[in-house]
C-alpha cells in the first residue's frame, strides 16, 4: 500500500494536559473545558492549521533538551520508546502510552514534570490546569513537554501528512472526508471534460462539522436544503473587465458521498493528478502570455468556434474588452462582465460560527453550532473546529500579501486586481499565468457582431500570413490581394491613387499632424479621407478596399445599410458607434453599396431626407478611413460630391483584364491542390481559346471578375465530380486527378448565357442599356476582339 493510502483514523483523544495547555497558547483560547480530556475528528483541521507552531514549539524544547537528552541517553530512549504511537483505529489516547489508562497517564505527565521542574528549580504541579501562569509556562517548555509534543508530531508526520502527500501526488479515488486535505489553498485545480482547460486556484475549502442525525429524526430533514452537507471549494482565476484584471471567483460544490471516488469524477480535481501535468502546466503558462498580450486592443485572426453560439469563425477579429462589455442598448451583454474583485473574497461570506456555514443554513437545522449529540460523540469534549477554514483562508491570503510592493514586488492577481494602464507592462508570475481565463471578448469582422471566442484559436495576423505565404506557390510570394487586382489599361492607375492617399493619411495621423493643423476653417471637420468607388458590379470596388487594409495591416469593419438602421435616429447612433470604433481601432471603413443612404433628396420623401442628412452631417465629422462602393451613381445626391475627397470610375473588364482573372484563379486552383498533394491539370489553351470566341460573340453577356471567380469554381467541382466517378469505387477515391478541360467551361458558360438572355427577355433590353435607362450609370463602351 502507497504510504498515505491508508485512512486516517475516525477520532483522536488528548488526554495530555501539557499538549492542551501548549494547543491554548498557539490557539490564543482554552479548548480543553476545566481540563478534560479533547477530541478531535478527522480531517484534524486544528492540527492542520496550527503543525507550523507545533513545528516551531518543538523546535525550541529540542534546543533546549538535546544536550541533556544526549547525556541521559538510555532514559530519553525509554521515554521516547513508550511515547511511540502506532496508527490508530477509532479513539486513540494522545497521551505518550497509547494502551495506557487515564491514570496512568496523569502518573507520567506528572512523573515528566517534576523532573523538568527539579532541573529548573521549579516546584512541580500534579496538575496542568491549576498550576499558576509561569508554571503552566514552565510546563509547556518541559522534558514532558517535549517528548509529547514530539508523539503527536510523529502522529501527524506518519497520517496527516502523508495522506495530504497521497493526495497530491498519486491519489486516484479519493473518500468524502479526505477532501478538506485534497484541496488545500493555493491548489491549482481543472474541471474535468472541461476542453478549454480553464485551470483555477483554490483560496478557501470549507468542509461540514460532523454530525449523526438520530433515525427518528429523519423525516425532519428529508426535504430540507440538499446542499447542506456538501464540500466547498471556493477558487479564482484570473479575468479582465476591460479596466481591471484580477480575481474572479467561482464555488464548486460536492455533495456528501459514501465510499470512495474517483477524482476525476469530482466537480474539479487537482492539476498535479493530469496525465502529461507539467506539459499542460506549460502550455497554460504560455495561454496566459497570450491572454495578457491581447488584453489591449489587438487587430488578429481566428480560427475555430465561438464559446456561446457555436458558430465558426475564420476571419480577422478585434480584440477589445471594453468596447464589448461596454453598457450598450444596441447590445445586451450584460451576463459577459466578469466580476472582477478588488480582493479575493469567498462566492458567499461565511458566518461568525464557522466558514462553512452557509446564507441558508438557518432553515436546514443541519449545522446549528451544538455540534453531534449521537451515541458517538454523546459525553465528549469535541473540539469543534469550524473557525479553521476562515482562519485558514485569511493566513492563506496573509501569506501571498506578505513582502509585496505596488511597484517593484506587486502582489499577486490572484488575490488583489490591478488597473491596466497602455503605456505600463504588468509584471505577472507563472502561477497567475496558470489561472489566467481562456476566453477573450472579440469582435469579428467579418460577421460585424461580438463574440466570445477561445483563446487558442487566436493567432496573430503576422503569424497567420507566414503560414499562408507556405501554402503558395513560389511565384505568388509576397504578393497581396491589392497586388492582385486587374484594371483594363485605361492611363488611370487606381492602385497608386489610392494607396498614396492612405498611406499620407497615416502618417499625418501618427505624427500628429492632423491634431494641430486645420484643413477646415471648423475645428473637427476634413480631418478623414472619403474615397467612393463606383462602377459596374464585379469590376474590384470591394476588392480595393480588402486589398487596401491587407496592405497597410488594418482591420476592414465593413458595414452595410441593412447593419445601420431604417430611421434617423437609428443611422445616427448606429453611425457613430462604428465610426468610434473604426477610428478607435484604426480601421479602415467601408460602406458597400452605399447608394441607399446617398440616394438623391426629393421633397416627398420626408423620411429619405432625414436618413441623407444625418449621412451628410456625421460623414463631414469623420477622421478616419472611409470607401464607399456602389454601381448606382447615377442615384446620388449633389451634396455628396463636395464631401467625398476622391471618386475613382471601375469601368467594365475588357479582353485582357478578364484573361488576366481567369489566369489568377487558375493558379490559386492549382495552388490549393498542390497544398493538399493533388494533382489538377487545366487545359488553359483551349480554355483561353473559348474565353476569347466568347467574348468576341457575347457582347451583351460578358463575365465581370466575380463572375470569372464563381465560373471557375463551378467548372472545377464538374471536373472533379468527373474524376471520382458516379459509383461508390469511384467517390472513396478523394485523391483522384482532376483534368479541367474546356467542356467544364462551356457548361458553366451556356448556363450563364441561357440565365442572361431571361433577363433581356424581361427587360427588353441588355444590363448595360438596362442601367442607362434607368439613370444609375452610363453605358459601358464595348471593346472589340483582339486580332491573332
Amino acid at each position: 500500500i502507497t504510504l498515505g493510502q491508508e485512512s486516517l483514523p475516525e477520532r483522536i483523544r488528548i488526554h495530555s494536559s501539557i499538549l492542551l495547555a501548549i494547543l491554548d497558547k498557539i490557539h490564543g483560547t482554552e479548548i480543553s473545558k476545566d481540563g478534560d480530556a479533547v477530541v478531535m475528528l478527522r480531517p484534524f483541521k486544528a492540527l492542520t492549521l496550527y503543525k507550523t507552531q507545533l513545528q516551531d514549539w518543538y523546535s525550541k524544547l529540542e534546543r533546549k533538551f538535546s544536550p541533556r537528552v544526549e547525556e541521559e541517553g538510555s532514559t530519553a530512549q525509554a521515554v521516547s520508546s513508550s511515547e511511540k504511537l502506532q496508527t490508530p483505529t477509532s479513539d486513540t489516547q494522545m497521551t505518550g502510552v497509547e494502551t495506557e489508562a487515564p491514570s496512568q497517564i496523569e502518573n507520567t505527565v506528572a512523573s515528566d514534570t517534576h523532573d523538568s521542574k527539579q532541573d529548573e528549580g521549579v516546584n512541580p504541579s500534579p496538575n496542568a490546569s491549576g498550576a499558576t501562569p509561569n508554571k503552566e509556562d514552565d510546563i509547556t517548555m518541559s522534558l514532558a513537554a517535549f517528548n509529547h509534543l514530539r508523539c503527536l508530531l510523529e502522529f501527524m508526520d506518519t497520517t496527516i501528512i502523508q495522506k495530504q502527500n497521497y493526495l497530491k501526488e498519486h491519489c486516484q479515488r479519493v473518500s468524502f472526508v479526505d477532501l478538506w486535505h485534497l484541496f488545500r489553498p493555493g491548489v491549482e485545480v481543472v474541471e474535468p471534460g472541461d476542453k478549454q482547460m480553464q485551470c483555477y486556484k483554490v483560496i478557501s475549502v470549507t468542509s461540514p462539522r460532523h454530525k449523526v442525525t438520530p433515525r427518528y429524526l429523519y423525516p425532519l430533514f428529508r426535504n430540507k436544503g440538499k446542499g447542506e452537507t456538501a464540500v466547498s471549494v471556493h477558487c479564482v482565476y484570473i479575468d479582465f473587465d476591460g479596466s481591471l484584471i484580477g480575481p474572479v471567483s467561482k464555488r464548486f460544490e460536492i455533495p456528501r458521498y459514501e465510499g470512495q471516488k474517483d477524482v476525476k469524477s469530482l466537480p474539479v480535481y487537482p492539476l498535479s493528478l493530469v496525465k502529461n501535468k507539467d506539459t499542460i502546466r506549460q502550455a497554460l503558462i504560455k495561454r496566459g502570455d497570450k491572454f495578457l498580450k491581447v488584453l489591449r486592443v489587438g487587430h488578429m485572426h481566428y480560427n475555430g468556434l465561438t464559446l456561446e453560439a457555436r458558430d465558426e469563425v475564420d476571419s480577422q477579429v478585434v480584440v477589445d474588452f471594453a468596447e464589448a462589455l461596454a453598457n450598450r442598448e444596441d447590445r445586451k451583454n450584460e451576463d459577459w462582465k466578469p466580476e472582477v474583485q478588488l480582493r479575493a473574497e469567498l462566492e458567499k461570506k461565511p458566518k461568525e460560527n464557522g466558514p462553512n456555514r452557509r446564507s441558508d443554513d438557518d432553515s436546514d437545522g443541519e449545522d446549528d453550532g451544538e455540534g453531534c449529540n449521537a451515541d458517538c460523540c454523546k459525553g465528549d469534549n469535541v473540539h469543534n473546529d469550524n473557525y479553521v477554514d476562515e482562519k485558514q483562508y485569511e493566513q492563506f491570503l496573509t501569506n501571498l500579501l506578505a513582502d509585496t510592493d505596488e511597484e517593484e514586488n506587486p502582489a499577486s492577481l490572484a488575490v488583489l486586481a490591478r488597473i491596466l494602464k497602455q503605456d505600463k507592462a504588468i509584471s505577472v508570475t507563472d502561477d497567475d499565468k496558470v489561472i489566467m481565463s481562456h476566453r477573450v471578448f472579440a469582435f469579428v469582422l467579418r460577421s460585424r457582431s461580438w463574440a466570445k471566442l477561445d483563446l487558442e484559436g487566436l493567432v496573430d495576423l503576422e503569424e497567420y500570413r507566414k503560414k499562408q505565404e507556405k501554402e503558395r506557390p513560389a511565384e505568388e510570394k509576397n504578393e497581396n490581394a491589392f497586388d492582385n487586382l486587374v484594371f483594363p489599361e485605361d492611363g488611370l492607375d487606381r492602385k497608386t491613387i489610392v494607396r498614396s492617399l492612405v498611406a499620407q493619411h497615416f502618417r499625418d495621423k501618427e505624427s500628429g499632424a492632423t491634431r494641430e493643423e486645420q484643413s477646415d476653417i471648423i475645428r473637427g471637420k476634413g480631418k478623414g479621407l472619403i474615397i467612393l468607388l463606383h462602377g459596374a458590379p464585379g469590376v474590384g470596388k470591394t476588392t480595393t478596399a480588402e486589398g487596401i487594409a491587407e496592405l497597410f495591416d488594418k482591420p476592414l469593419f465593413q458595414i452595410t445599410c441593412g447593419d445601420l438602421g431604417t430611421t434617423a435616429r437609428e443611422v445616427e447612433a448606429a453611425l457613430e458607434t462604428n465610426f468610434a470604433l473604426a477610428n478607435k481601432w484604426g480601421s479602415i471603413l467601408l460602406l458597400d453599396e452605399a447608394d441607399v443612404f446617398l440616394a438623391r433628396r426629393t421633397p416627398q420623401d420626408f423620411k429619405r431626407n432625414g436618413l441623407v442628412a444625418v449621412f451628410l452631417r456625421v460623414l463631414e465629422y469623420y477622421a478616419g478611413i472611409l470607401f464607399l462602393t456602389t454601381n448606382r451613381i447615377g442615384d446620388f445626391d449633389e451634396a455628396f460630391s463636395s464631401r467625398i475627397h476622391i471618386s475613382l470610375h471601375y469601368p467594365a473588364l475588357d479582353y485582357d483584364s478578364t484573361v488576366g482573372i481567369f489566369e489568377l484563379n487558375w493558379r490559386l486552383m492549382k495552388a490549393r491542390f498542390a497544398h493538399k498533394g493533388r494533382t489538377l491539370d487545366i487545359d488553359t489553351t483551349k480554355i483561353t481559346g473559348f474565353i476569347t470566341n466568347y467574348w468576341y460573340t457575347e457582347k451583351n453577356a460578358r463575365w465581370n471578375g466575380r463572375q470569372i471567380r464563381n465560373a471557375c469554381q463551378t467548372a472545377l467541382a464538374l471536373a472533379e465530380f468527373e474524376a471520382q466517378g458516379t459509383g461508390e469505387e469511384g467517390a472513396r477515391n478523394p485523391d483522384a486527378k482532376v483534368c479541367l478541360g474546356v467542356s467544364h467551361m462551356k457548361t458553366v458558360a451556356n448556363a450563364y448565357l441561357e440565365f442572361i438572355k431571361y433577363l433581356q427577355d424581361v427587360r427588353d433590353a441588355d444590363q448595360e442599356r438596362y442601367a442607362y435607362l434607368m439613370g444609375i450609370r452610363r453605358r459601358e463602351a464595348r471593346g472589340a476582339a483582339p486580332e491573332d
